[in-house]
């Protein structure tokens, strides 16, 4: 189990990076400060004082709260939005301070991570009191006017005032009675004021590496040596594919330079995964069974190529939340809207995953058609013919909900019909470009060959 324990001042940049610290790890993160205000929350909805130090201790048993990367629910409502709104935010002190609710609120934090195997955990008193025992324990810091410049940016207001606030908050955080902000004597310190959220993570995750002794999960990050091994890897596979079918790439400039985005190719044959590698020279993630990562040197190398571990037969909720913070933390990802291969010329059904993780993470969706892939290994086929393929890159879709809102089985719904019917244009676009179109259904497609592939 590996458990990464984050803490530092409010502003310092600890959740951000540790969002992004799990999406490169492969870790699942929880934001224990979402889990104070879920239960200021509940105790508002109840018509409690916050400062009812006895009745609030004894209603934090009673509240049931779910924190995770698709939002937080309280007593089954989705408190998403409200634990961050103002009533929650001028009460959540007076709760956080409360001794009993810190007490359950630490046991609920250790059970979660231990039901997950591990996990990247960020919030107060998490190196010192929640994970004193962590594989590696960090305090994340920066200077109170970088702080002040980055909320700047972030939501404006005059830099001087919030720098003063700040100062004003680290006092109070420090000299509390209740779990007040104190560094650990074994933890870490990084100071992230000349340093972007990269270089932090990059730093991070070869510490982790160190601490854990586990190859696997340097290389599962945007270290040089991981980078290094992709485009490597990446390169071969790149020329192989493209001289083996002859691949021709139209709409290339339709992928984003920077950021991230969900790449959704139709899918028809094995040979869709390295197709997709060769759209772009940037480093792209893929969901794969974690039976794939019993041999560790196998492990390794695929982690390197931005394969994300995932348990099938576990509820889907998982793999989306994975997915939507491998997004967050700034990668692209590949996912097949149709799910498992599929045969013929019509574009099936879509499942929601690559519409709700786009919507959810706030990213584009980068539609793509390939055209012969089937030919090129179909469903039962040994070997791999030398067929032609053509990729055809659509415009990017982009979401029409906030990031990290609730997505509503109504817009849903309608991007998924957009992403469904342009999928099914650039199919066929791409399937005029190999000079085929598929057989009649009682016509096996394996060997087949038009007159204009011989």
């Amino acid at each position: 189990m590996t458990v990464v324990a984050i803490d530092g001042p409010a502003g310092a940049g600890k959740s951000t990076v540790s969002r992004a610290l799990a999406a490169r790890l492969g870790l699942e993160y929880l934001d224990t400060g979402a889990m104070y205000r879920a239960v200021t929350f509940g105790v508002l909805r109840r018509g409690v004082a916050p400062s009812d130090v006895v009745t609030v201790g004894d209603l934090v048993d009673r509240i049931e709260i779910s924190v995770t990367s698709d939002g937080v629910v309280v007593d089954g409502v989705d408190a998403t939005a409200a634990i961050r709104g103002r009533e929650v935010t001028d009460a959540v002190s007076a709760v956080a301070a409360n001794q009993r609710v810190r007490e359950v609120l630490v046991e609920r934090q250790r059970a979660w991570v231990a039901a997950r195997g591990g996990g990247v955990v960020e919030g107060r008193d998490i190196t010192t009191v929640v994970f004193p025992d962590a594989d590696l324990r960090l305090f994340v810091t920066a200077s109170p006017r970088v702080r002040a410049e980055r909320r700047v940016a972030e939501l404006g207001g005059d830099v001087d005032e919030i720098e003063a606030s700040i100062i004003e908050r680290d006092r109070r955080d420090s000299t509390r009675e209740a779990s007040p902000l104190t560094q650990s004597d074994s933890a870490t310190v990084i100071d992230t004021s000349a340093m972007s959220v990269d270089e932090v993570v990059a730093t991070v995750v070869v510490m982790v590496s160190r601490a854990v002794s586990l190859p696997t999960t340097f290389v599962a990050g945007n270290g040089p040596a991981a980078l290094a091994l992709y485009r490597t890897v990446r390169t071969l596979v790149a020329i192989i594919t493209r001289g083996y079918t002859r691949m021709s790439i139209e709409g290339r400039h339709n992928i984003p330079r920077t950021g991230a985005f969900v790449l959704a190719p139709v899918h028809r044959s094995y040979v869709d995964t390295p197709i997709a590698a060769c759209v772009t020279p940037r480093r792209m993630r893929y969901l794969g069974k974690d039976s794939m990562w019993k041999l560790p040197w196998f492990g390794w190398v695929i982690s390197a190529l931005g394969a994300i571990p995932v348990t099938r037969g576990t509820a889907d909720r998982e793999a989306l939340s994975r997915s939507v913070a491998v997004l967050q933390g700034g990668d692209p990802l590949v996912l097949f809207p149709e799910g498992e291969r599929k045969s013929g010329p019509v574009v099936q059904p879509l499942f929601d995953g690559a519409v709700y993780v786009a919507l959810k993470a706030g990213v584009p969706i980068v539609p793509v058609g390939i055209g012969g892939s089937e030919r090129v290994m179909p469903k039962g086929a040994r070997f791999v013919f030398p067929r032609k393929v053509r990729v055809v890159i659509g415009e990017p879709l982009l979401p029409n909900v906030p990031a990290g809102g609730r997505v509503s089985r109504s817009a849903l719904a309608e991007q998924s019909a957009m992403l469904h019917a342009e999928l099914q244009r650039l199919f066929d676009r791409a399937m005029v470009g190999v000079g085929w179109s598929y057989p009649p259904a009682d016509q096996a497609v394996v060997g087949d060959a038009t007159p204009s592939d011989q």
